[in-house]
Order: C-alpha cells, then structure tokens, then sequence
C-alpha cells in the first residue's frame, strides 16, 4: 500500500468510526424511546437492557454500514477538496479511481461482511433480540399466549383455529380444525379442548370431539387405538351414484386422545407473519416465503419477500455508498457546503422514493419481487457510474 493510500485510508477510517458510533447512538436512543413503556414494566434491569442491545446492534449493521460510508467518503473527500489536495494530486497526474482505490477497496471488503452478517449472524442476532423483547412483554402483561391464532397452510385443505396459542411449547387450548376435500366438500371436523404438537411433527387433540363426512376416500373414523384415521370405503361407493356428496355429518363421535400422522402442520410461518417484516430476521423471512410456495400470488407473503431481497440487497450498498459519496464531493465548485448538503439530501430523497414506488408496485403484484427489491439499488449504480465518469 503506497503513502497516498495509507493517508486517505487513515482520514477515512476516522470519520468513519465516528459516523458509525453515531448512527449507533441514534438508532439505540431512538429504540429506548420506543420500548421505554416496556422496559418499565417488564422490571428490565441494567443487564438485560444491555443484554438486549448488544443483540440489536449487530442485527442492524447490514443497514448502517452504507450510511456510514457515505457519510465518511463525502465528508474525507470533500475535506481534502477545500484543502487543495485533490487538485494538486489531479496535477500530479493522479486521476479519481487511483485516489480513492484504498476506499473503494475496504469498501468491497465491507461488502462481503455485510453479505455474511447477513447469512449468519445477523438474523441470529434478531432473533435473540426479539426474544429477549418478548420476555420482557410478556412479563409486562403477564401474556405468554396468542389469543384467536388461526393458519390456513397451502395444499392442505384445511384450516385452523385456536382460543389460545403456546408458541414455546407448539399447544393449544379450544382448538378447532376444518379439513376438506380437494373439491371443497367437508371431510372430517375436530373440536377439542387442547392439541400439541409432537417432536415428530405431529398432531395430537385432547378431550374433543370428531365430525366425520362421506367423501370420495369414504368416511373417516378415529382408529380405536386414538392413532390416526380409518377411512370406511363402503360410504364412498354408496354415495358415488348420487350428485354430490351430503354435506351432513354421518359420524359424530367424542374421544379422550386423537393422534394424526398425516397432519403435521409448521404454525412456525403463520406467528411470524402476526410481526412486521421490520421486526424478523432474514431467516425468520425465509421461512415465510418458503412456506407460502407461491409468493407472487400471495399478497399476504410479498412483503415479507421483499423484505428479505432488500436485506440481501443492502451487501453491494457498501460498494455503492462509497462509489457515490466519492463523486459527489467532487461536483460543483466546492464552496458552498448547502450545496453538498442538498445533493446528498437529493440523493437519500431520490433512493427512498425508488425504495417506496418499487415495495407498492411488489406489493401489488405489478413488478416481480426480485426487481421490487433490487430497483433502488440498481438505480444508484446508475448515479454512481454518471457521476463518477463525469469527475474522472
């Protein structure tokens, strides 16, 4: 690494140290404020508080690493503009790219942390967050339930619903599950009192009550030994001569234990999906959008699947926020310290309506998700290569 490199690296890493424990500061005081109420009456101590942010941090990195390397590259090379120094290095014959390749370089390198802490650490990291955030709510209102749960998983035909929801131990209490057949007739109904799933993934009912309808398989009845169900298939061919089979229920029967090998629903996806995508984890994302099967369809699914892309998509940022920040000082005659500010703020405007008209048109179904996603970014890449072939 030459004299010049190590000099614009070492400015640089300065201001951007200081830029990133700023932005730090701001996002921790401004989630305090936010979560004040519960901190105060979940009883968190000093420890937990602490605990809870060194988890929140790293999960917001990814986001704070562009912002702060466009706020440190615009202000280094503005800096060393108003002192002269570029001009006397573009004299020397020393041109943009050459200048600023040691920024440019890091830059890359923080692309490929931001990518890993992406894949690894930080949906770990929000997660532990999250969870040590609903500990404390759930000490503050005495809740470690989901009132009204109910899940409807693709291809399955059937729905589900639950008064009362444990998502630590996957039970539930009043349960109640509608299943049908493939053209939309009942097949079977359960009524119980609770329902949990099994380490094997699952369903067991307790103390309920079974509704069994004729279909084309025949009736369903509750195996004597409670395990699974035994379909009767006399009621089939009975009922295949009429037009359509009887929507009237043929078996009613009460049972203490009901186990079902074929029913081995995930309610994993269906309480994510109660949380803003904001507040999950890209693997908690991931899981959504994999359990929906069909995303671009799903209207309920794409905005956790944007912003899954806008997490992936926040890696290249860091190339890009230096890319920009370099020519931006440059532009104009670099004086006026408004007119730095203006652009900058121009560009931050320009980028967060691209964000917004690209998550509508996703949203809608109107674009693909993976260019709802990657529209603000590829956008930028478009600024930063006009303006840097404009100061070149």
């Amino acid at each position: 690494m030459s004299t010049l490199d190590r000099y614009i690296l070492a400015e640089w890493l300065k201001v951007f140290g200081v830029s990133l424990i700023v932005l730090t500061g701001l996002l921790v005081l401004q989630d305090a404020a936010d979560h004040a109420e519960d901190f105060r009456q979940g009883f968190a101590g000093a420890g937990e508080v602490a605990t809870y942010y060194a988890w929140l941090v790293p999960s917001y990195l990814p986001w704070l690493l562009p912002i702060a390397l466009f706020v440190s590259t615009l202000f280094v090379v503005a800096t060393l503009r108003r002192n002269n120094e570029i001009a006397v290095l573009r004299a020397c014959g020393v041109n943009v790219l050459r200048l600023s390749r040691s920024l440019l370089v890091t830059a890359l390198l923080l692309s490929a942390l931001s990518y890993g802490l992406n894949a690894k650490w930080s949906p770990l990291a929000m997660e532990k967050s999250q969870g040590l955030l609903e500990v404390l709510r759930g000490k503050s209102d005495h809740r470690n339930f989901v009132s009204n749960f109910d899940m409807s998983p693709p291809k399955t035909n059937r729905r589900w619903f639950f008064r009362k929801f444990f998502a630590v131990t996957s039970s539930g209490a009043g349960v109640h599950l509608y299943s049908r057949t493939t053209g939309g007739r009942d097949s079977f109904r359960i009524r119980a009192e609770k329902a949990f799933r099994d380490e094997d993934g699952c369903w067991r009912f307790l103390n309920g009550r079974f509704i069994g309808f004729a279909g084309p398989r025949g009736l369903p009845v509750p195996s004597e030994s409670g395990e699974g169900l035994v379909w009767e298939a006399e009621f089939a061919e009975q009922d295949s001569s009429s037009d359509g089979f009887s929507s009237v229920p043929i078996l009613n029967k009460q049972f203490s234990s009901l186990r079902l090998p074929d029913v081995r629903e995930d309610p994993e996806p269906f309480l994510l999906m109660r949380k803003k995508p904001s507040e999950l984890s890209v693997r908690e994302l991931k899981t959504i959008v994999d359990a929906s099967e069909v995303t671009e369809g799903n209207a309920a699914v794409r905005p956790y699947a944007i912003r899954m892309g806008h997490a992936f998509w926040a890696s290249p940022g860091c190339l890009l926020a230096v890319a920009l920040g370099i020519p931006f000082a440059l532009v104009g005659n670099g004086r006026s310290a408004a007119a730095g500010v203006a652009r900058a703020l121009g560009l931050c405007v320009g980028y967060y309506v691209a964000r917004t008209m690209g998550d509508s048109l996703g949203e809608a179904g109107i674009i693909p998700i993976e260019w709802a996603a990657g529209v603000p970014v590829l956008l930028l890449g478009i600024v930063a290569v006009w303006f840097l072939w404009r100061v070149r």
